[in-house]
């Protein structure tokens, strides 16, 4: 386990739960990263679907495009006219909820994995190892007196 030491004294410019260790970032700071991204047009109902999906079934393009009714190509086509990717509006829509989930509503990292619709929990271990820098148990235990 990771020994952290909070240097809130040492701050004192309003940065709450701020670690002495380089690379980890207040709670705050990962809440703000997981924003989901303002989006327009192509993007926004995308967002949307994947939105409504959580959950509840699969997050996988084929199945966004077909519940907008496009192909897979079409839809990817409308967001490169757009500047955007799918894998990327994903991530962000997974991100915020993997924070969500971890720590308000305390759900295991299985359960969050399989919620999240990544194929297996070292997947999404990986994944929140690129969005953080922490796996998603280690994130949890910094953080879940602080939500």
């Amino acid at each position: 386990m990771i020994q952290l030491q909070r240097i809130d004294d040492r701050l004192g410019e309003g940065t709450p739960y701020a670690f002495a260790t380089p690379g980890v970032l207040s709670y705050h700071e990962y809440l703000e990263l997981a924003k989901i991204p303002e989006a327009e047009g192509i993007s926004a109902k995308v967002l949307e679907v994947l939105h409504r999906r959580v959950g509840q079934s699969s997050l996988a393009i084929d199945h966004i495009a077909e519940d907008l009714g496009l192909s897979k190509r079409t839809l990817q086509r409308r967001l490169q006219q757009q500047n955007a990717n799918f894998a990327q509006l994903r991530d962000s829509l997974r991100f915020h909820y993997a924070i969500k989930y971890l720590i308000d509503r305390h759900m295991s990292v299985d359960a969050v994995s399989k919620t999240l619709d990544f194929s297996d929990r070292t997947s999404f271990t990986n994944a929140f190892k690129r969005w953080t820098g922490l796996s998603p148990s280690v994130f949890r235990k910094l953080f879940r007196d602080y939500a």
